[in-house]
C-alpha cells in the first residue's frame, strides 16, 4: 500500500496573518508588471518558481529545513533583521561586481515570489481565512 500524500503538512497549523497576506500582495504587485513588460526571462522565472515551491513545501518540512526555521525563530527579531540586512548588502555588492548574476537571481526571485504568493493563497483557502496581524511564532 502506498503512503497517502497530505499537502496539509506543508502549511502551519494556524491561518496566515494579515501581515503575511499584505506583504505577499505588495510583493506580487511589484513582480507582476515585470512579467507583463516581458522583462523577466521566463525559463529562469519558472526555475525560481519550482525552487521556491520546493523550499516552502517539502524543503521547509525536511529535517534541515526545520532546523533552519527553528534557528531563525530562535535568534530573535534583531538578529533576524541583521541577517536580512546582510543579505541585502550582499546583493548590493553583487550588483556592482557581477551584474549578469544579479539579473539571473532577480528573474529567479520573481518566479519565486509567485510561488510564495500561490503558497499564501492556498494556505488562506485551506485555513478558511486570515487571522490577526502577528502569529505567536513570530517571537
Amino acid at each position: 500500500m502506498s503512503p497517502v500524500f497530505d499537502v496539509g503538512t506543508y502549511f502551519p497549523e494556524r491561518p496566515p496573518t494579515w501581515a503575511e497576506v499584505v506583504t505577499t500582495l505588495l510583493v506580487t504587485a511589484t513582480v507582476v508588471p515585470e512579467f507583463l513588460d516581458d522583462t523577466v526571462s521566463l525559463p529562469i522565472a519558472v526555475a525560481g518558481f519550482v525552487l521556491f515551491a520546493l523550499a516552502v513545501g517539502p524543503g521547509a518540512n525536511s529535517s534541515i529545513g526545520q532546523r533552519v526555521g527553528q534557528w531563525f525563530r530562535d535568534i530573535g527579531k534583531h538578529d533576524r533583521a541583521l541577517a536580512i540586512f546582510v543579505f541585502l548588502v550582499t546583493m548590493a555588492v553583487l550588483s556592482l561586481v557581477a551584474e549578469a548574476l544579479v539579473v539571473v537571481l532577480a528573474d529567479a526571485a520573481a518566479g519565486g515570489m509567485m510561488a510564495v504568493a500561490l503558497y499564501v493563497f492556498v494556505h488562506a483557502v485551506r485555513a478558511g481565512g486570515v487571522e490577526g496581524w502577528m502569529s505567536d511564532e513570530t517571537g
